[in-house]
């Protein structure tokens, strides 16, 4: 009797067990089925709210901080140099940019270098017209000298009047050597010479910059899209100090930057700052890029995601429902996503 009773009892302890566990497995089939440790989630777990606000990602590029328009000033004399700027001077129309064997060579603004004596014989030409557009500007002129490509006499009496407050040979001519012409007011960098030295025509004397300063980034040709003409970026500087900065410049020349088995193919991405950027000249500085953008869209963190055995992904609801995910934007541990959930819904995230 007894052995009867403990088998009735055991067939029934065995089908309550079915009952249940295909009950289980029912329940869990109707939506998904999930990849991973669900007891772990439906044990120990918080909750989450979903969240309607906006994703941004942002990419971290190297750059350099630099004085802008980066060149170089050579000599078209030979001699001795006897005289230099220091670095960090200014260089303005009129000022004396060195000295070759005690002349002074002056500095002018425009965009053709000096390549011939300058004289009344000489055909006519727009490095003339250029002359003749300095000596109005520092006030070596009268009504009769006209801004043009002819060296008339009126430009021969400005040149005379000029050279005179130079206190050098009053020719009314100008040579090659007497003068360098320059965009505009130019920074005096790094010297790449010295008084005493004996230089010959086409030696640099120094380096050159305008005021403004600039950085550079050397962007990985492959991530070329990541930037554009116009594109607002921030750029942490060596002091800690964040500026806003405006992209002025994506070249579309790739260029390779070092050599060997570390070299890169790039290119280059002038950033203007806006704002003071401290006294460095050149320094290394972080530029903050946003690379992806989802406005008003709901996210949860990324942890209260399920793999599906399936297949995608699925958020579970408190009391157990699971529901089916599209993933989107990720950013700061949260995720775009879309499905059968609203904003304000509660979401599982494991402990």
């Amino acid at each position: 009797m007894r052995r009867w009773v403990g088998a009735l009892l055991t067939i029934v302890i065995l089908g309550l067990v079915g009952v249940i566990g295909y009950l289980v497995i029912t329940n869990f089939s109707e939506d998904a089925t999930v990849a991973d440790d669900t007891e772990r989630r439906t044990t120990n777990f918080s909750t989450a709210t979903v969240l309607r606000t906006d994703l941004v990602s942002t990419e971290t590029l190297d750059g350099v901080l630099r004085y802008s328009d980066p060149a170089t000033l050579f000599t078209s004399g030979a001699g001795t140099v006897t005289g230099l700027p220091t670095g960090g001077d200014t260089l303005m129309r009129g000022d004396v940019a060195f000295e070759l064997g005690g002349r002074p060579v002056i500095v002018l603004y425009g965009d053709r270098p000096a390549w011939r004596v300058l004289t009344e014989d000489v055909d006519d030409g727009p490095d003339i017209a250029q002359l003749e557009a300095n000596l109005v500007a520092l006030g070596f002129s009268d009504d009769d000298l006209t801004v043009d490509e002819t060296f008339d006499e009126a430009t021969t009496t400005a040149v005379e009047a000029w050279q005179e407050s130079l206190e050098i040979e009053e020719t009314g001519s100008v040579t090659p050597d007497a003068i360098v012409f320059l965009p505009g007011p130019a920074r005096v960098g790094a010297l790449l010479t010295d008084v005493g030295s004996v230089v010959a025509p086409g030696v640099p004397m120094y380096n050159t910059s305008s005021e403004d300063r600039e950085v550079l980034v050397l962007l990985d040709a492959d991530d070329q899209d990541l930037l554009a003409e116009g594109d607002e970026v921030t750029v942490e500087l060596p002091d800690d100090v964040v500026a806003p900065g405006t992209v002025r410049i994506v070249s579309r020349v790739v260029i390779t930057d070092g050599q060997g088995p570390d070299a890169r193919r790039v290119v280059e991405v002038l950033i203007d700052i806006a704002g003071s950027t401290g006294d460095i000249d050149e320094a290394p500085v972080d530029v903050n890029v946003v690379s992806s953008e989802a406005q008003g869209v709901l996210a949860v963190p990324v942890e209260a995601l399920l793999a599906l055995a399936e297949g995608g992904y699925a958020l579970e609801r408190p009391n157990g429902e699971l529901v089916s995910v599209e993933l989107g934007k990720f950013a700061d541990g949260l995720v775009e996503i879309t499905g059968d959930i609203a904003e304000g819904d509660a979401v599982v995230v494991p402990q």
